[in-house]
């Protein structure tokens, strides 16, 4: 192996772990609260918290799915300032999205008896969940 091809391998990001770029980092900046460092590490150990105790994972298989979950939202979401929602606004927009996979063009009924809602606020659902999904898409083709 040629000493350029070894240097390579050293910078190439699909070779890098999380801890691996952690731990390269200046300790200030990798400590300090408010520096996206110290964030990237909390996600990673909360999803690996999580991967351990509830999917039954080793401590190594959880680090490595934490690791990889977290590389994917960084792909696509990096760079950008995002929110996320806590608690009644997460449930609920996780089951608006739900409610717009189960729909078939015809379920209003079914779906509002299985969540309890009216068929009016199913429909608004749908409506809503649809748009968000048009504009995405919307989004993504004036980018080409």
């Amino acid at each position: 192996m040629t000493q350029k091809f070894k240097q390579m391998e050293l910078f190439d990001p699909n070779g890098m772990d999380v801890n691996h770029v952690l731990n390269a980092l200046d300790s200030e900046m990798r400590d300090a609260p408010r520096v996206w460092p110290a964030l990237l590490a909390e996600l990673v150990d909360t999803l690996a918290d999580h991967y351990e105790s509830r999917e039954e994972m080793t401590p190594q298989k959880a680090m490595e799915a934490a690791q990889n979950v977290i590389v994917v939202i960084a792909h696509h979401l990096g760079g950008r300032n995002i929110y996320l929602p806590r608690d009644d606004r997460l449930k609920r927009a996780i089951r608006d999205a739900m409610i717009y996979q189960a729909f078939d063009g015809s379920n209003h009924l079914e779906l509002s008896r299985k969540t309890g809602l009216t068929t009016p606020t199913i429909y608004n659902i749908i409506n809503k969940e649809r748009m968000l999904r048009q504009d995405r898409k919307q989004i993504k083709l004036s980018c080409k």
